[in-house]
This record gives structure tokens, C-alpha cells and sequence, in this order.
């Protein structure tokens, strides 16, 4: 087989996730069910910014799943707009969206937002590799 060629994505989907087990499937499923109509190339990145539940299980679970699906593994808990700035400096989509995992008032967040906030460090990424932007149509 001849060397793969990059295709473009039409669309990264940026999801921070802090503890969301509980909700996390469902969030997952009712992106996959929004995005399914739109017939652009997506990619689904999600942030787990230092879970101590299964969420980041269950993101292994997502990825092997589904080769739309990345996520980077945050190596420490830091502020909201660090884990969404982290899924952007990831995304390869010509357009990017920030979801979250459930309703959250983030009125709170603003103020991250108009001040710089701390960086972030990646303990991980998965998915990254494999990808639906990948053709076998040789280069060239």
C-alpha cells in the first residue's frame, strides 16, 4: 500500500470532561446523533482534565470504538479554558466547536477568560494515529 493522504476535516468538536461518568455516554451518543446529518468529516477531541472517576475509561472505550474520537489525558487539573485551549491547539477542523458533557453554569469561567490562565500538560493522547483523515489513496 502506497503512503496515506491527509484529509481535510470539516469539523472539530472540542469536549472537556472533569468527572462526567455519569453522563458521558449519553453526551457522546447525542453528539454522534447531531452530527450524523451534517455529512462534513468531524472529529470528536475530548479534554479529560484529571478525572478520578471512569470517565477516562470510558473514553479509551469511545476511541477504540470510534476512529473519529481523540482524547488527550490532562497530566493535572487545571482551569476549564486551559482543557478547551488543549483540545483546540489539537484540532485539525477548518471549523471548531466547544461542547460540554452537561448543562454548567460557567458564569464563574468568564473571569478565566478575560485574564490569562495557566497551560496545561498532557500526560496523554489517543486516536491521534488512527483517523478517518486518512485515505489509501497513494500521495501524489
Amino acid at each position: 500500500m502506497g503512503k496515506m493522504t491527509r484529509l481535510p476535516v470539516a469539523s472539530s468538536i472540542i469536549v472537556p470532561v472533569c468527572n462526567d461518568e455519569e453522563a458521558l455516554f449519553v453526551a457522546y451518543k447525542r453528539l454522534k446523533h447531531i452530527m450524523k446529518p451534517a455529512a462534513v468529516s468531524y472529529e470528536f477531541i475530548f479534554v479529560d482534565n484529571y478525572s478520578t472517576d471512569r470517565s477516562a475509561d470510558m473514553l479509551r472505550v469511545f476511541c477504540a470504538a470510534d476512529i473519529r474520537v481523540r482524547v488527550i489525558y490532562l497530566s493535572a487539573r487545571c482551569s476549564h479554558a486551559a482543557a478547551i485551549t488543549a483540545g483546540i491547539d489539537h484540532a485539525v477542523g477548518k471549523g471548531i466547536a466547544i461542547m460540554e458533557v452537561k448543562p454548567v453554569d460557567r458564569t464563574a469561567d468568564m473571569s478565566e477568560l478575560a485574564s490569562p490562565h495557566r497551560g496545561y500538560a498532557i500526560r496523554a493522547l489517543e486516536g491521534f494515529t488512527h483517523s478517518p483523515l486518512w485515505d489509501s489513496v497513494p500521495a501524489g
